[in-house]
């Protein structure tokens, strides 16, 4: 349904990119910039036009998830549905049963055709407005690098190639502030402080009531714990009668993560929240609503620094009051996130080093022509060796089928021969 309602903005994108490139009068001033190099958005596509229009060879691609489905045209990295989460059904982690890696890959094989379809709207509109239309794919593919919101330490691993290049966290360590007056005083109110948010795509008060009054519930079992949660709508008077709640309809999260007073974070899940809580070291109760959230969620089970509830669990307060118990009194949650926080600041190289560093080595040498691996060219049944496979099949059937046959013909020459010593001796 997620990847169904994408639909309609792609289509939007892409009539954008049709009223830039018929921009002359933009095209001309972008290309008096001359313009050494270039990255983009892969989600928007149009970068990789405009920048054939430009004149640009050496550019680099951006993706503000990790390495997700349907870019295997520009990474060239194919993405092993028996252990790597699909974006749109990753629900199983990546110790999947079969029934898992059969919705893993369905979803993976959704996304891709979902992608596919995009870059067929972007070729016919290149084929209509350009005298010597390029092709769409080896556009995308002559990418130099592929820069991915992803860790290394906290992702699942993966398949990769030198062009494919982590850099999760970019901004994270650009400092936290210290809390106004305000927010010390709610980090102050007690010994342990949750963060309730579901991000801004999610609007809390667009959940179904009984949702809702679970969290409510949950948070009066708690009298000794202090939650904020960031609501939307004051009028509805979310907190009334609950002391131990704080609704406030923005919160300075980045910030609020780094306060070592905050106990742990409710959240959906969503990539940005989850890197946030990775690096400042808080325990997390993800909480999935759509798309790659799932994904996340089984993320931070892996990595032993939270707890994954389905959204539908918050219908009965039980497994939202067991979950929150465990945060607050398991011995391994805030150690193993502390952890993870640690290796993320101890890490050789900032990513945002990263990231500049192979920006200006990409314009400076690129295009990375010797980034790209034949692979991409080959087909399906060539790159998974099926044919190889199929072929040492049908020589080991023939070679088993002649051995048998020889045998055969050895046993039964034996057998006659035996027997027709038998006749002589009689």
């Amino acid at each position: 349904k997620y990847v169904q309602k994408l639909y309609p903005m792609y289509a939007v994108w892409v009539d954008q990119c049709e009223a830039t490139l018929a921009d002359r009068e933009l095209i001309e001033s972008l290309s008096e910039e001359k313009f050494d190099g270039a990255f983009t958005e892969h989600y928007d596509m149009c970068g990789y036009a405009l920048f054939h229009l430009l004149n640009i060879r050496k550019y680099a691609t951006t993706v503000s998830l990790a390495l997700m489905d349907g870019l295997f045209s520009v990474s060239q990295v194919p993405l092993n549905t028996a252990y790597v989460p699909s974006h749109m059904g990753g629900a199983g982690g990546d110790r999947m049963s079969f029934l898992d890696r059969v919705l893993n890959t369905l979803a993976h094989l959704h996304m891709d055709y979902f992608l596919d379809h995009f870059v067929d709207k972007y070729q016919s509109l290149v084929d209509r407005i350009m005298e010597v239309p390029p092709n769409y794919e080896e556009l995308m593919s002559n990418s130099s690098l592929v820069f991915i919101n992803s860790d290394p330490l906290a992702d699942f691993p993966k398949l990769t190639s030198p062009r494919v290049i982590d850099i999760g966290g970019i901004t994270m360590h650009a400092g936290s502030q210290p809390l106004d007056q305000f927010w010390s005083s709610v980090l102050n109110l007690r010994n342990h402080t949750i963060l309730i948010s579901f991000g801004t795509f999610v609007k809390s008060h667009l959940m179904p009531e009984s949702y809702k009054n679970t969290i409510r519930e949950a948070v009066m079992k708690f009298p000794n714990v202090t939650f904020v949660w960031k609501y939307e709508k004051p009028e509805h008077n979310i907190s009334l009668g609950i002391d131990n709640l704080i609704e406030t309809t923005w919160a300075p999260q980045h910030d609020l993560l780094h306060d070592p007073r905050l106990t742990a974070f409710i959240t959906h899940g969503g990539q940005g929240s989850i890197t946030e809580s990775a690096g400042a070291g808080v325990p997390l109760i993800c909480i999935p609503i759509v798309s790659d959230q799932y994904r996340n969620a089984k993320q931070v089970e892996r990595n032993g620094v939270g707890i994954m509830l389905n959204k539908d669990d918050l219908g009965r307060i039980g497994p939202l009051e067991e979950s929150i118990k465990l945060i607050l009194t398991h011995t391994s949650y805030k150690p193993n996130a502390v952890t993870l926080a640690s290796m993320i600041a101890d890490r050789p190289f900032s990513m945002k080093d990263v990231f500049i560093r192979n920006m200006e080595f990409m314009v400076k040498y690129g295009p990375h022509e010797r980034f790209q691996h034949y692979g991409s060219q080959l087909s399906f049944i060539q790159y998974y060796l099926i044919d190889v496979f199929a072929f040492l099949a049908f020589v080991g059937v023939c070679s088993l089928s002649i051995a048998s046959y020889l045998l055969y013909l050895v046993v039964n020459r034996f057998y006659g021969y035996c027997m027709l010593k038998k006749v002589k001796s009689h």
